[in-house]
Protein backbone atom coordinates (compact mmCIF):
# COMPACT_ATOMS: atom_id res chain seq x y z
CA UNK A 1 0.00 0.00 0.00
CA UNK A 2 1.25 3.65 -1.19
CA UNK A 3 2.35 5.37 1.82
CA UNK A 4 0.70 9.23 1.72
CA UNK A 5 2.41 12.40 0.99
CA UNK A 6 3.17 13.86 4.59
CA UNK A 7 2.60 17.68 3.96
CA UNK A 8 -1.14 17.02 1.73
CA UNK A 9 -1.91 20.11 -0.86
CA UNK A 10 -5.22 20.46 -0.64
CA UNK A 11 -7.51 21.80 -4.01
CA UNK A 12 -5.92 25.38 -5.26
CA UNK A 13 -7.79 28.37 -3.92
CA UNK A 14 -7.83 31.97 -5.43
CA UNK A 15 -4.48 33.46 -4.82
CA UNK A 16 -2.81 30.18 -4.08
CA UNK A 17 -0.23 28.49 -6.35
CA UNK A 18 -1.92 26.82 -9.47
CA UNK A 19 -1.77 23.45 -10.56
CA UNK A 20 0.75 22.70 -12.62
CA UNK A 21 3.36 20.25 -14.57
CA UNK A 22 6.37 21.20 -12.47
CA UNK A 23 4.38 20.96 -8.89
CA UNK A 24 3.30 17.02 -10.34
CA UNK A 25 5.91 16.14 -10.64
CA UNK A 26 7.41 17.50 -7.78
CA UNK A 27 5.02 15.49 -6.12
CA UNK A 28 5.75 12.59 -8.25
CA UNK A 29 9.07 13.22 -7.31
CA UNK A 30 8.70 13.26 -3.49
CA UNK A 31 5.95 10.00 -3.68
CA UNK A 32 8.96 8.02 -5.59
CA UNK A 33 11.27 9.09 -2.94
CA UNK A 34 9.05 7.51 0.10
CA UNK A 35 7.32 4.64 -1.80
CA UNK A 36 9.62 3.63 -4.50
CA UNK A 37 8.39 3.53 -8.28
CA UNK A 38 6.58 -0.56 -8.35
CA UNK A 39 4.20 1.37 -5.69
CA UNK A 40 3.80 5.07 -7.17
CA UNK A 41 0.26 5.28 -8.09
CA UNK A 42 -0.96 8.84 -10.17
CA UNK A 43 -4.06 8.60 -7.84
CA UNK A 44 -1.83 9.46 -4.98
CA UNK A 45 -0.24 12.70 -6.25
CA UNK A 46 -4.19 13.36 -7.37
CA UNK A 47 -5.52 13.00 -3.85
CA UNK A 48 -2.09 15.10 -2.66
CA UNK A 49 -3.52 17.84 -4.44
CA UNK A 50 -7.10 17.75 -3.87
CA UNK A 51 -8.42 16.54 -7.61
CA UNK A 52 -9.87 13.73 -9.67
CA UNK A 53 -6.88 11.44 -10.96
CA UNK A 54 -8.20 12.38 -14.91
CA UNK A 55 -7.33 15.97 -13.98
CA UNK A 56 -3.65 15.32 -13.86
CA UNK A 57 -3.44 14.60 -17.56
CA UNK A 58 -4.37 18.21 -18.37
CA UNK A 59 -0.70 18.17 -17.48
CA UNK A 60 0.95 15.11 -17.85
CA UNK A 61 0.36 12.61 -20.62
CA UNK A 62 0.70 9.40 -18.78
CA UNK A 63 2.69 7.69 -15.73
CA UNK A 64 5.66 6.80 -18.46
CA UNK A 65 5.71 10.74 -19.15
CA UNK A 66 6.30 11.26 -15.44
CA UNK A 67 9.05 8.47 -15.25
CA UNK A 68 10.60 10.04 -18.12
CA UNK A 69 10.89 13.08 -16.16
CA UNK A 70 11.92 11.81 -12.99
CA UNK A 71 14.95 10.17 -14.86
CA UNK A 72 15.63 13.75 -16.35
CA UNK A 73 15.66 15.07 -13.26
CA UNK A 74 17.48 12.41 -11.27
CA UNK A 75 20.60 12.60 -14.01
CA UNK A 76 20.68 16.14 -13.63
CA UNK A 77 20.67 16.08 -9.73
CA UNK A 78 23.66 13.70 -9.94
CA UNK A 79 25.91 15.24 -12.42
CA UNK A 80 25.09 19.07 -10.56
CA UNK A 81 26.78 17.01 -7.33
CA UNK A 82 29.70 15.61 -9.28
CA UNK A 83 30.55 18.61 -10.98
CA UNK A 84 30.04 20.53 -7.22
CA UNK A 85 31.72 18.47 -5.74
CA UNK A 86 34.88 18.03 -8.11
CA UNK A 87 34.83 21.63 -8.67
CA UNK A 88 35.38 21.44 -4.74
CA UNK A 89 38.35 19.17 -4.52
CA UNK A 90 42.39 20.13 -4.90
CA UNK A 91 43.12 18.71 -8.24
CA UNK A 92 44.02 16.25 -9.09
CA UNK A 93 44.87 14.26 -5.89
CA UNK A 94 41.15 14.67 -4.70
CA UNK A 95 39.40 14.40 -8.09
CA UNK A 96 38.81 10.87 -8.42
CA UNK A 97 37.68 10.03 -4.45
CA UNK A 98 35.59 12.96 -4.44
CA UNK A 99 33.72 11.50 -8.01
CA UNK A 100 33.36 8.42 -6.40
CA UNK A 101 31.89 9.33 -2.75
CA UNK A 102 29.47 11.53 -4.65
CA UNK A 103 28.51 9.03 -6.73
CA UNK A 104 27.76 6.40 -4.19
CA UNK A 105 26.10 9.22 -1.63
CA UNK A 106 23.82 9.56 -4.48
CA UNK A 107 22.36 6.16 -4.25
CA UNK A 108 22.64 6.28 -0.44
CA UNK A 109 20.79 9.13 -0.55
CA UNK A 110 18.40 8.30 -3.22
CA UNK A 111 18.17 4.67 -3.25
CA UNK A 112 15.01 4.93 -5.55
CA UNK A 113 16.12 7.00 -8.44
CA UNK A 114 19.17 5.73 -8.73
CA UNK A 115 18.82 2.86 -10.85
CA UNK A 116 17.88 5.09 -13.41
CA UNK A 117 21.07 6.94 -13.40
CA UNK A 118 22.76 3.50 -14.40
CA UNK A 119 20.97 2.92 -17.69
CA UNK A 120 22.04 3.74 -20.90
CA UNK A 121 20.83 6.70 -22.66
CA UNK A 122 21.91 6.30 -26.05
CA UNK A 123 18.32 5.93 -27.40
CA UNK A 124 16.94 9.34 -26.17
CA UNK A 125 18.36 12.58 -27.70
CA UNK A 126 17.39 14.88 -24.07
CA UNK A 127 18.42 11.81 -21.68
CA UNK A 128 21.69 11.38 -23.55
CA UNK A 129 23.03 14.41 -22.94
CA UNK A 130 21.93 14.69 -19.38
CA UNK A 131 24.22 10.91 -19.47
CA UNK A 132 26.67 12.48 -21.14
CA UNK A 133 27.21 15.29 -18.93
CA UNK A 134 28.11 12.29 -16.14
CA UNK A 135 30.56 10.75 -18.55
CA UNK A 136 32.40 13.40 -19.23
CA UNK A 137 32.51 14.51 -15.67
CA UNK A 138 34.20 10.76 -15.03
CA UNK A 139 36.51 11.01 -17.80
CA UNK A 140 37.53 14.65 -16.05
CA UNK A 141 38.08 12.81 -12.41
CA UNK A 142 40.28 10.05 -14.47
CA UNK A 143 41.65 12.11 -16.78
CA UNK A 144 40.61 10.26 -19.64
CA UNK A 145 41.80 13.01 -22.85
CA UNK A 146 39.38 11.33 -25.25
CA UNK A 147 36.69 8.75 -25.65
CA UNK A 148 38.47 5.95 -27.96
CA UNK A 149 37.93 2.02 -27.81
CA UNK A 150 40.73 1.72 -25.04
CA UNK A 151 38.80 4.15 -22.48
CA UNK A 152 35.11 2.70 -23.10
CA UNK A 153 36.84 -0.66 -21.87
CA UNK A 154 38.11 1.08 -18.86
CA UNK A 155 35.38 3.07 -17.97
CA UNK A 156 32.77 0.30 -18.51
CA UNK A 157 35.66 -1.40 -15.85
CA UNK A 158 35.48 1.39 -13.48
CA UNK A 159 31.08 1.41 -13.64
CA UNK A 160 31.11 -2.07 -12.53
CA UNK A 161 33.22 -2.19 -9.62
CA UNK A 162 32.01 0.71 -8.21
CA UNK A 163 28.17 -0.31 -9.27
CA UNK A 164 28.80 -3.52 -8.34
CA UNK A 165 30.04 -2.45 -4.74
CA UNK A 166 27.03 0.29 -4.39
CA UNK A 167 24.41 -3.24 -5.21
CA UNK A 168 26.18 -5.35 -3.05
CA UNK A 169 26.26 -2.64 -0.02
CA UNK A 170 22.51 -1.67 -0.98
CA UNK A 171 21.32 -5.42 -0.74
CA UNK A 172 23.57 -5.88 2.95
CA UNK A 173 25.67 -8.47 0.97
CA UNK A 174 28.49 -6.83 3.19
CA UNK A 175 28.18 -9.12 6.09
CA UNK A 176 31.44 -9.70 8.15
CA UNK A 177 33.09 -7.03 10.40
CA UNK A 178 35.26 -5.42 8.75
CA UNK A 179 34.81 -1.90 7.79
CA UNK A 180 32.99 -1.48 5.04
CA UNK A 181 34.17 2.70 4.37
CA UNK A 182 38.10 0.73 4.22
CA UNK A 183 36.73 -1.86 2.24
CA UNK A 184 35.42 1.22 -0.17
CA UNK A 185 38.47 3.35 0.16
CA UNK A 186 40.88 0.23 -0.89
CA UNK A 187 38.43 0.34 -4.08
CA UNK A 188 39.02 3.58 -4.54
CA UNK A 189 43.13 3.49 -4.18
CA UNK A 190 42.89 0.56 -6.82
CA UNK A 191 40.86 2.73 -9.26
CA UNK A 192 43.35 5.42 -8.56
CA UNK A 193 46.59 3.49 -9.32
CA UNK A 194 44.99 1.01 -11.88
CA UNK A 195 45.92 -2.02 -9.28
CA UNK A 196 43.59 -4.07 -7.52
CA UNK A 197 45.60 -4.81 -5.13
Amino acid sequence: MAKKIKNKIGRPKKGQTQISRSLILDLAWETIQNVGFSEFRLATVAEALGIRTPSLYNHVKDTEDIFWEIQKRALRLLGDRLEQNLKKSDPPKEWIPNFLKSYRSFAKEFPHMYPLVIVSTESDPELKLLGDRILQLCMFAFQFETLDKEMVHRIRIIRSLVHGFIDLEREGGFGRKQSVEESFLKLTESLETGKLW
